[in-house]
């Protein structure tokens, strides 16, 4: 196969949201951007699919817009429209809905009647959420001066940014003082276990306590997008397509020669590039550097220590999902919580229960059992926020748990991967049945489930990870204070830049936007130099 003799502009590896923004600020300014994807659709965890008349979404659930997302879609004129996607939030029979900040007092109430031997803690604690949804206000309460272009509107300067910038200093200084996990400073205000679970165990291990708590305010700022969370990639890539760039799908990146500033797919193509953004997984950007092809010694010396610092680093927990197709009306679902539900069936919370690596399935089944039933479940419900995405008087359900890596690869490993997964199936639907749908169980069209190893399959990422990093590594491998963010991108590599959920921690959506806006920028000004 010939190889391209003129090199783009930018060539961008990885298909998520991080790489096809860099890819469509790119272009934005009237670059030749070449992004290149290893799946046949773009958008990595930002993804739908359609399966027998229902619409559903294969990652993430709903969209925070964090003065991030929206500015974005005005910035480029995407077509995307939004909606508002209201978090209910049930423990046992109780449920609440979390519009904006006045419905803490009802969490703070729905706690005090789960734990009333608690109340006084639990009113310590629900204070200290307020106080950090003020950061958080602070935080992302404008649109993110990364994103707008400030020379155009100078007015949005002197009114909003430069106030909000007096502001913006000493807030970092107090999230800085919680970084602490939020297991670890819950134990500040309350001895009793079950309690810290019913507020913690749907985050990640480690979670930066301004992170979790504050997580609230993203609550209230959840969007989904009508037709589905996929219509944000496709809207980023039919804006690239049309403004010059160019996307390849199905070409896993297989090589990467840093000193002739070229990469090489899967069946020998060579791509040259004069700015390479690596929007994939970090691990892998440093596996594929032909080494022998360098001559720099101290470029060897640098890649040599990068690859030590990230070799024992980990990905956060992925998750396990369930995808339920039922014959009940949505209106059934309707009546018991919104569209994007957190739901916890018992109260004595998750404390210390590990999945233990067994043999077979057989020896799994008891502990699963109490595993799924103290779990915390996330469930989507995407007919609830538009219509057109199921059948007639049909809902399906996506029913997600935290879920390690590691004991998902035992199993496979061990042989009984296909029964696990058709063991859960019926079990996590057991413990919504006996809850809070009674008539789910008999009401089931078809059913089956992805897992941590069906992530890693379609992303690539390390662990089947989709937030990165995890928050357990010491130290984390990447930068992971929002005041050093504009230096996440740089790696050290000539001509080289990184972006997305694995080159800054805490990542999310907004992290991917931003850092895919600055790798365009950082991009821009090293093109302009090199002219």
């Amino acid at each position: 196969m010939p190889n391209d003799q003129k090199p783009y502009d930018a060539i961008i590896v990885g298909g998520g949201i991080a790489g096809l923004t860099t890819a469509a600020y790119l272009c934005k300014d009237g670059y030749r951007p070449l992004l290149i994807e290893q799946q046949d659709t773009i958008g990595g965890l930002i993804h739908s699919f359609e399966y027998k008349g229902f619409v559903l979404d294969g990652g993430i659930r709903s969209i925070e817009s964090s003065g991030v997302m929206k500015p974005m879609i005005r910035d480029l004129g995407l077509d995307v429209q939004l909606k508002k996607s209201p978090v209910t939030l049930g423990i046992q029979d109780r449920v609440i809905r979390l519009n904006n900040i006045e419905d803490l007092s009802s969490y703070e109430s729905l706690l005090v009647s789960l734990f009333p031997q608690d109340e006084y803690d639990i009113k310590k604690i629900v204070k200290k959420i307020r106080q950090i949804l003020r950061y958080m206000d602070v935080l992302y309460g404008i649109e993110n001066p990364m994103i707008i272009d400030l020379k155009s509107r100078p007015s949005y300067v002197i009114k909003t940014l430069l106030p909000w910038f007096f502001k913006f200093v000493p807030t970092m200084f107090h999230i800085e003082k919680l970084s602490l996990s939020v297991e670890t400073y819950l134990k500040k205000y309350t001895s009793n276990q079950a309690l810290i679970d019913m507020i913690a165990q749907h985050f990640f291990k480690g979670t930066p306590t301004f992170f979790a708590l504050g997580y609230f305010s993203i609550y209230f700022d959840y969007h989904y997008p009508i037709g589905g969370t996929g219509e944000l990639p496709k809207s980023l890539q039919t804006y690239i397509t049309t403004h010059g760039g160019m996307i390849k799908k199905e070409t896993p990146i297989k090589k990467v020669f840093l000193e002739n500033k070229t990469v090489q797919d899967a069946s020998g193509h060579i791509y040259p590039y004069q700015t390479l953004i690596w929007a994939a997984d970090l691990k892998s950007l440093y596996q594929m550097i032909d080494l022998h092809a360098i001559t720099r010694p101290k470029l060897k010396l640098k890649i040599n220590h990068r690859i030590h610092q990230l070799e024992n680093k980990t990905g956060a927990e992925s998750v396990l999902t369930v995808y339920a197709l039922t014959d009940l009306d949505p209106s059934y679902f309707r009546s018991r919580s919104s569209g994007h539900f957190f739901y916890t069936p018992e109260t004595q919370g998750l404390n210390h229960i590990v999945l233990p690596k067994t043999e077979d399935m057989a020896s799994l089944v008891e502990p699963l059992k109490t595993f799924l039933k103290l779990n915390t479940y996330e469930i989507s419900i995407p007919v609830l926020r538009d219509e057109s995405l199921a059948p007639p008087h049909q809902t399906a359900l996506i029913i997600s748990i935290l879920m390690n890596y590691d004991i998902i690869k035992h199993i496979e490993e061990k042989g009984f991967y296909h029964a696990f997964k058709a063991h859960v199936e019926m079990a996590m639907i057991d413990v919504l049945s006996s809850s809070i749908y009674p008539l789910l169980k008999d009401h089931i069209l078809e059913s089956f489930c992805s897992t941590p190893l069906s992530f890693e399959k379609r992303t690539g990422n390390t662990d089947g990870a989709i937030i990165g990093w995890s928050y357990t590594n010491h130290p984390i491998p990447v930068l992971h204070h929002m005041s050093h963010i504009t230096q996440s991108i740089q790696t050290h590599l000539p001509h080289v830049y990184q972006a997305g959920q694995w080159s800054f921690s805490p990542a999310g959506v907004p992290i991917s936007i931003i850092t895919g806006k600055l790798a365009a920028d950082a991009t821009k000004r090293h093109l302009k130099k090199n002219k």
